[in-house]
C-alpha cells in the first residue's frame, strides 16, 4: 500500500542506486488528498539502498504550480524478493488512477543515457522554488495555464 510521505519532495538517489524508472505517457486528472483535482504526471521509481534493501516510490508532478507529491510504499525498505511485488503494486496504484505507464529500461541504458534520464525526470531533483503568482508581472493567467496543460497533454501523443 502507498501513502503520501509529506517529508519527501523528490526521490534522493544516485544513478547507481536506481533500479527502475517507469513514467506515465499521459496526464489524467487526479484527486490527491488536500489538493484540487488536476492533471499530473506519474513516475514509479525503484531504488537500491546502501544496506542492500530496496525502496519504491510513486512521484506525482501536479500541473498546477508544478507541485510534487511523493507516495512511499508502506514498508519503507524490503529485501530483493519483495521488490517485484512492490513494483507491481505501484503500477496497479497509478494505473487505477488512469495513468498509462512505460518502463524506460533504466538499468539497460549506458551511464550517459542514465544521467540524461535522471536530469529529464523531475522525480530525482528537488522542486524549484516558486514565486507567488501575483508577484511577477506577465505571469500566465489561469486560461494560459490551461492552454499550456492542454498543449503538454497533446504533445504526449
Amino acid at each position: 500500500m502507498f501513502a503520501i510521505d509529506p517529508t519527501l519532495t523528490h526521490v534522493a538517489a544516485r544513478r547507481e542506486q536506481v533500479v527502475a524508472v517507469i513514467e506515465s505517457v499521459n496526464q489524467p486528472n487526479v484527486a490527491i488528498p488536500g489538493k484540487p483535482p488536476q492533471g499530473a504526471q506519474a513516475f514509479v521509481c525503484g531504488v537500491r539502498n546502501a544496506n542492500a534493501t530496496f525502496s519504491i516510490f510513486v512521484y506525482f508532478l501536479l500541473s498546477q504550480g508544478r507541485e510534487p507529491v511523493v507516495y512511499a510504499y508502506d514498508q519503507s525498505q524490503f529485501p530483493l524478493q519483495g521488490y517485484r511485488d512492490a513494483e507491481a503494486e505501484a503500477l496497479q496504484f497509478v494505473e487505477s488512477m488512469g495513468f498509462m505507464m512505460e518502463n524506460v529500461n533504466f538499468r539497460n541504458q549506458p551511464p550517459a543515457q542514465q544521467d540524461e534520464i535522471m536530469q529529464r525526470i523531475p522525480a530525482f531533483a528537488p522542486p524549484a522554488p516558486t514565486a507567488p503568482a501575483a508577484a511577477a508581472e506577465g505571469t500566465p493567467g489561469a486560461a494560459d495555464q490551461d492552454r499550456l496543460a492542454l498543449a503538454r497533454l497533446l504533445s504526449a501523443f
